[in-house]
Parts: structure tokens; sequence; C-alpha cells
């Protein structure tokens, strides 16, 4: 079993945030964002498939997709979020910011209920397809509306320190989140 507990530990550190922000700045989280949709839809076609499972090198690799997405990914943003909007974060940004570590870790103890049912020693004893189907819905629909809602959140929190570009490169992903929900 992967240990989350780190996700529980304060991570805010005493930093200078960014005045400016850039679309450089958000392509490593919006990169993650991607992997994370994809696995999503890997995990939405598993759940569509039921009662039938995958191959065992399938489950394989969508097990190592799961645990490096949901459970290591929020590591990484939760570094970014430091970087971008500081440790002295107003009360609005350090409650959403608080909510956002909040739904990295629901996600990360989902992930790590799908793995003990999905890894190959599991798949004999795991749980009825009804209930598998609803453990990946809860993860697939818990992860798309986290990760919007993190997007969501950069682009209030950080209106007037957005530069032009990175402004657009949120409200497309979250037009597209819109469009496609």
């Amino acid at each position: 079993m992967t240990d989350i507990q780190h996700l529980f530990e304060p991570t805010r550190r005493a930093t200078r945030r960014w005045h400016v922000i850039d679309e450089i700045d958000l392509v490593p989280l919006l990169c993650e964002h991607a992997r994370g949709e994809q696995l999503c839809r890997r995990l939405e076609a598993c759940a569509d498939a039921l009662p039938d499972l995958p191959d065992a090198e399938a489950i394989a690799a969508l097990c190592d997709a799961l645990e490096a997405q949901a459970v290591e990914r929020p590591s990484r943003e939760d570094a970014l979020l430091d970087v971008l909007f500081g440790a002295e974060a107003p009360p609005l940004a350090d409650t959403l910011l608080a909510y956002i570590r909040a739904q990295h870790v629901t996600c990360a103890v989902q992930a790590q209920d799908l793995l003990a049912v999905l890894r190959p020693h599991a798949v004999d004893r795991g749980p009825c397809a009804a209930t598998l189907g609803y453990m990946l819905r809860c993860f697939f629909e818990g992860c798309r509306a986290a990760m919007a809602f993190e997007e969501l959140a950069i682009r209030t929190l950080a209106e007037r320190r957005l530069t032009p570009a990175a402004r657009l490169l949120l409200d497309d992903r979250l037009q597209a989140r819109c469009r496609g929900a």
C-alpha cells in the first residue's frame, strides 16, 4: 500500500509568491491534469465494460498510472500552489487552497482503495461488479471535479496576476470542461 501520510502534513512553507503568473508557470499543472483526464477516461472505459475486466497486463498498467496520478501528483501540485500563492495567502485563498489539498487527500484515499481491489493478487477476491463500478465512478468523477475546481480557484485567486496568455489558457481549459460535461 502506498503511503499518503505526507498529504496530511502542512506543506505551506515561507515562500514568496510570484507577482505575475505566465502560461509557462501553469503548464506543469495543466499537463498533470491532462494526464489525470486520460486516466479518468481509462477508468471510465473500465467501468463501462464491467462485469468484464481488462487483461492482467492492462490492469497492471492502469494501477501504475493510478498510483502515479492520484497518489504522487498531489505533492507536486501542492508545491506549485505554494509558489503561486505563497505562505501568506489571504483568508479566502487559504480556505480554497485547504479545500484543494483536502480533495487531493480524498482522491489519494480513493485511489488506494481501487489499487487494493485491482492489484493482481486482489482481482480474484475483489468486490462485485456493481461495487467496483461505484468505486471507479466515485474516483473519476471526484478527480475531474477536483481538477476543475483547482483550475477555477487559480483563475479566480490569481485574476490580476495572470498574463493574458495564462488567463486564456485557463479559460480555454475551463470552457472545454464545461462543454465536455
